[in-house]
């Protein structure tokens, strides 16, 4: 549990303070490394509340999309090496 909230709170500051594919990556690592992390897609959210440009397409959902569709992949990924 403790290493759950360690790992949110470095994703957290990794949202504010390092570039996408950081937060892609770790986002990535915490979805196959822990359980079902569904912390990542409030992360997503959150990429796009502070981030999310309107002109794109998806209406600025991007960030939401992309950690639903690393979420999936990991938890496929998961049950294929297990």
């Amino acid at each position: 549990m403790k290493k759950r909230v360690i790992f949110d709170l470095v994703l957290l500051g990794a949202v504010f303070y390092t570039p996408w594919w950081t937060v892609a990556i770790l986002a990535s690592l915490g979805a196959f490394l822990l359980p079902p992390y569904y912390e990542i897609i409030a992360f997503g959210i959150l990429i796009d509340i502070l981030y999310g440009a309107r002109s794109l397409s998806l209406g600025g959902m991007l960030g939401t999309v992309a950690a639903f569709i690393i979420f999936l992949t990991a938890s496929y990924a998961k049950k294929a090496v297990r």
